[in-house]
């Protein structure tokens, strides 16, 4: 009996052992597969961040093209602006140089039909100035 007994010790403490190297091989394990989860986590967290900065890369370069884009707006609306301005005061120009030509225009007239005969004589003898007549535009 006692052989017997030595081979139940004998074995008992060997199902020891492998339980505990299965324990063991257990704890290993699962911390393997925690270290990959933490591992992957910090992959998705870092791809996720990754992403976001992506993002936010983007967002501004937006943001920077649409300033840029009103920026230009702006200058070529205060360009039209200005080209508008300067037409309405060449416009505004002609228009006062028109109504003087025609003032002066009129005022000859009238100091024709005063001061001169109703038949007057040649221009050749009055020494008077031949103006071109006035355009449809100056004639008020």
């Amino acid at each position: 009996m006692s052989s017997q007994s030595n081979s139940a010790l004998m074995s008992d403490s060997d199902n020891e052992r492998y339980e505990q190297e299965l324990k063991k091989r257990r704890q290993e394990a699962e911390a393997k597969f925690q270290e990959e989860e933490e591992q992957q986590r910090t992959e998705q967290r870092a791809r996720k961040e990754a992403r976001a900065a992506e993002k936010r890369r983007q967002e501004e370069e937006l943001r920077r093209r649409v300033e840029e884009e009103e920026a230009r707006r702006k200058v070529e609306k205060e360009k039209t602006r200005r080209k508008e301005e300067e037409r309405q005061r060449d416009l505004a120009h002609q228009l006062e140089a028109d109504r003087v030509a025609a003032v002066e225009q009129q005022r000859r007239k009238n100091w024709t039909k005063t001061f001169l005969p109703s038949s007057p004589p040649f221009n050749e003898d009055m020494n008077l100035i031949d103006l071109p007549p006035l355009t449809k535009r100056q004639c008020i």
